[in-house]
């Protein structure tokens, strides 16, 4: 194992500095043994001291750290790597942000699972940040008056005048998302607006932003919220502390 926490240590050191790149490795139990500062001023502390020791439970709000739980349960009971999961994290100044995260389980020679490292990027640039490149932004664009419908991204490459392969590629550098993920955000953001902003049954508003049913709807926001719609429409303040 001292080859592999020696990679672990060292990637940490390269992560230390990188700008919305967070970096963490749990144990079995959930407690934190390393990350980089960025990851602990999201959890809300100065520097790594901050974190280490301790539990999501212990640093992010109770549905959040639920949900962060039950993904690495989940890595840690099949082996299957997270990759690039759209997802929910709290930034530093308490806002709730969009970020991909991808975690990997670690095990000992023997190939038993020790642990959890993670790694999520902030995706700072809002869908709308497309708006100077215009290929680019007729596809979301196009996206965004059809989130009530599925939307391929054939459709979006058609009416960017673009190839699918441009497209993702085009999108990938200037959005850090894929089509399907920016289709993803585009719904999410807007029955979040509508759970805030209306008193509109959950199965309309799901069935407005595109999901096949409730039920598809409840699956998918449960997942990257850390809550269920309903919960999150009761909650005074679903991402306090």
């Amino acid at each position: 194992m001292d080859f592999v926490d020696n990679s672990l240590r060292a990637v940490s050191e390269v992560l230390a500095t990188t700008p919305h790149v967070m970096f963490c490795v749990k144990d079995l139990d959930g407690v934190y043994l390393a990350s980089n500062r960025t990851f602990a001023e999201r959890a809300g502390g100065t520097s790594p001291g901050d974190v280490i020791g301790r539990t999501a439970h212990a640093l992010f709000p109770r549905e959040l750290a639920d949900s962060y739980a039950a993904q690495d349960a989940e890595i840690l009971r099949t082996g299957k790597q997270l990759s690039n999961e759209l997802e929910f994290i709290t930034r530093p100044d308490a806002s709730i942000g969009w970020y991909l995260t991808s975690k990997s389980r670690v095990c000992d020679d023997d190939g038993a699972p020790t642990g959890i490292v993670s790694i999520s990027v902030d995706l700072r640039t809002p869908a709308d940040a497309a708006a100077p490149h215009a290929a680019l932004a007729r596809a979301v664009e196009f996206a965004r008056e059809n989130i009530g419908r599925t939307t391929t991204v054939a459709e979006m490459a058609d009416v960017a005048d673009m190839s699918t392969r441009q497209l993702e590629r085009s999108m990938s550098r200037v959005l850090g998302l894929s089509p399907k993920q920016l289709v993803l955000r585009l719904r999410l953001e807007a029955a979040l607006h509508q759970l805030e902003a209306s008193d509109d049954s959950i199965i309309d508003i799901a069935l407005r932003c595109g999901y096949y049913d409730q039920s598809d709807f409840t699956r998918h926001f449960t997942r990257v919220v850390g809550m269920s719609p309903g919960a999150f429409r009761r909650s005074p303040d679903p991402f306090g502390a």
